[in-house]
């Protein structure tokens, strides 16, 4: 902020000088163009360097600049560098035990196009640029490993890394003020400094560290402790979003050619009044300028999305085992994407039964992210059995998912692992999945079993509401596990859903390995908190369409319709049905109509006029289901034709609706209706009619 401040106070020195000295530059007839070479440090700002490790590194620029009086439109392109070592090395020498680096530099190039405006201050010249363009950064990883000086044969544990995947290409801005001295009239000498930042902070690293356990419990993370874990601890990964933003100062060498010829005080052609537009070749630059620079500005990499907030439970793992609640120690958790301010946590642990229904809930409030278990239970004698967790931020009402684990005395090494899930499509409103996952289980103390294998897996939804599903291949049954080695089950099962389950979670229970009253009894769960999008690809590619429909009054009544032209599907199919979704009206005058007056005036499909593909052998969901003593089990607001064959081509329809009509006894002339009737069509294209897409059609239409 410091090294802003002094540069914003420069380019406004300036300025307010050249007020004062405008024409002191015109007198000296200055050249038309400007090459300028510049290399010097490149220091990078707090808010880079505390995400990245960035130091202060190197710069080089090579600009061009064609002037068109003071102000003139210029071209830079360049690339800066800043090492990591030895701000990593601050972080390794934080650690209690001995890290052993690999890093690399930051390399950026760049090019950019923007204004510049030079005036003098007696034998110095002055210019303030600008510069906008597209920023291209490569990717970098930056290592940390533990190296073992003890062992007899050198030991190598990776415990952090640092890395982005891809070249970056950002759009980003630059401001900066030259100082120079002339010492010919052609080459010149110069310090400068300017600031260059990013539009965005769109590159996306992954910081990850190891969290080891305190095994000797001396109060650290020793070397002693690493060697005992092993490779076994797995990293951690948060995400930070990177701005690279830099101040550049350095001195450079410019040269000048191209002195504007001396001109007379006419206008020239074309009604210009600046003197410098009658080369045809300058306007021309200026129009190539104009427009690359347009691109520059309005490259879309400037509108980079921003990461998602999200929280992310760390510890305890999913599905882990503790005897005590003293050996978990802590709940851990993060929060990736944007900071919260003054966060306020919840966190929620439930004891659960074999149903996934809740037994006993503790609930602990804290504003860090990391609680331990002593202040949740509060006590250490809690009961055998298995436990869920998750932790909600109030302010912004975002949830960690759903984690599992259990308190037992028995040597149960029991997980799901591999889980996947995909949508089967729609069966009518409700959606179809198909849930497949592994069971890996070993056990001293007894084989996984399943005295009633319909029971052993459960089901649930967001709110562990049960859910029915069905076991598939390649087990359509929970199957034994042998406990005295590992083993492996791969099952799948289908579950469909309606419109408000938002999550699916699953769980295994096998019976208590244990006939005494101790609890041992194996268990695992998982869940998916995001359900996939159920996109049907079939229905993308149907195209359906009213051909040559025309409608006419049906007889002299006033209030019946035909409705007559020809179905078209861009693919073979086995029925259609059609449905009364809406309708409307209004007349003119009002008074002519008195409304519906009979249940075949409400929006109704009338037989026996009505036929699909020229057959009136048709399914009707009548009205006559009411019980109501007018109703017709002609007229129904469901009309469905099914085929025992493919339906290919133009579809004959004709369609009877009955609608509200003028009074009885009126002329139809002097009554002017104006309808709307939206029609629902649904089309099945499997033989079995159990797959469908559906299309919506409004007619708009009067009686006259």
């Amino acid at each position: 902020m410091k090294k802003l401040s002094i540069l914003i106070f420069f380019v406004f020195t300036t300025i307010g000088y050249a007020q004062k000295k405008s024409n002191e530059l015109n007198k000296s007839n200055p050249s038309l163009v400007e090459l300028t070479l510049a290399a010097g440090i490149s220091s990078a700002t707090s808010t880079f360097s505390n995400n990245s490790y960035a130091a202060n590194g190197s710069f080089f620029e090579l600009s061009s600049t064609y002037y068109f009086s003071k102000i003139g439109m210029g071209i830079s392109l360049g690339s800066f560098s800043n090492p990591t070592e030895g701000n990593l090395l601050e972080f390794a020498n934080e650690a209690s035990y001995p890290i052993e680096l690999n890093s690399e530099k930051w390399r950026t190039s760049y090019y950019g196009i923007g204004p510049s405006y030079r005036t003098n201050f007696g034998d110095i010249k002055a210019t303030i640029f600008g510069r906008a363009g597209i920023m291209s950064v490569k990717p970098i990883s930056l290592e940390g490993n533990f190296v073992s000086e003890d062992a007899d044969a050198a030991i190598t544990i990776p415990v952090y890394n640092f890395s982005t995947n891809e070249t970056s290409n950002l759009g980003f801005y630059n401001v900066g003020i030259r100082l120079g001295y002339k010492l010919n009239p052609n080459l010149g000498v110069y310090i400068t400094a300017n600031y260059m930042a990013a539009f965005s902070d769109a590159i996306l690293a992954q910081d990850g560290t190891k969290q080891f356990i305190d095994i000797n419990q001396d109060g650290v993370i020793t070397a002693e402790d690493i060697l005992k874990l092993g490779g076994e601890v797995q990293f951690q990964y948060t995400e930070k979003n990177i701005q690279p933003q830099v101040f550049n100062y350095g001195f450079g060498l410019s040269y000048s050619f191209g002195k504007r010829p001396n001109t007379s005080k006419e206008s020239p052609s074309r009604g210009q009044t600046n003197p410098y537009f009658v080369s045809n070749e300058l306007e021309g630059e200026m129009v190539e300028l104009k427009n690359s620079g347009s691109v520059v500005f309005t490259n879309a990499s400037q509108k980079a999305k921003k990461q998602q907030q999200k929280i992310i439970g760390v510890l305890p793992k999913n599905n882990s085992v503790f005897k005590n609640a003293s050996e978990i120690k802590n709940f851990t958790w993060q929060v990736i994407g944007a900071k919260i301010t003054n966060p306020q946590f919840i966190i929620e642990v439930t004891k659960i039964g074999s149903n996934q229904q809740a037994q006993r809930t503790y609930i602990e409030k804290t504003t860090s992210t990391s609680l331990g278990a002593t202040r949740i239970f509060k006590e250490n004698n809690l009961s055998d059995g298995q436990y869920r967790w998750k932790v909600t931020e109030t302010t912004s009402g975002n949830s960690s998912d759903i984690m599992f684990f259990t308190f037992s005395n028995c040597e149960i090494d029991f997980a799901i692992s591999n889980e996947e899930i995909e949508c089967l499509g729609y069966e009518g409103e409700n959606r179809k999945f198909k849930i497949c996952f592994d069971s890996t289980y070993s056990s001293t103390s007894g084989d996984l079993t399943f005295a009633n294998p319909g029971s052993g897996l459960s089901v649930f939804d967001q709110s562990y509401a049960a859910l029915t599903y069905t076991m598939v291949s390649p087990n359509p049954t929970l199957l034994t596990q042998i406990g005295a080695s590992s083993s492996t089950v791969s099952y799948c099962f289908e579950v469909t859903v309606s419109a408000s389950v938002t999550a699916i979670g699953f769980g295994l229970q096998g019976d208590d390995l244990d006939p005494s009253p101790v609890l041992c009894q194996p268990g695992v769960s998982a869940n998916f908190d995001e359900l996939p999008e159920c996109i049907c690809d079939d229905c993308e590619e149907m195209e359906l369409s009213f051909d040559n429909f025309n409608i006419s009054l049906n007889g002299a009544s006033g209030n019946q319709f035909n409705f007559d032209g020809d179905i078209n599907v861009n693919m073979p199919i086995y029925g259609i049905e059609f449905q009364i979704q809406s309708y409307s009206y209004t007349a003119n005058p009002s008074a002519c109509t008195e409304g519906v007056s009979s249940v075949e005036e409400s929006g109704m499909f009338l037989m026996p006029g009505t036929s699909i593909n020229g057959s009136t052998s048709l399914q009707l969901v009548n009205e006559l289901a009411s019980g109501s003593p007018s109703s017709n089990d002609n007229a129904t607001k469901n009309i469905k034709y099914t085929s025992n064959s493919a339906l290919t081509g133009a579809i004959p329809v004709n369609l009877t609706i009955g609608l509200p009509g003028p009074i009885s006894g009126l002329d139809p002339s002097c009554c002017e209706i104006e309808y709307t009737v939206c029609i629902k069509v649904k089309v099945f294209y499997e033989e079995s009619n159990c797959k469908s897409c559906v299309f919506t059609h409004c007619f708009t239409f009067n009686n006259q």
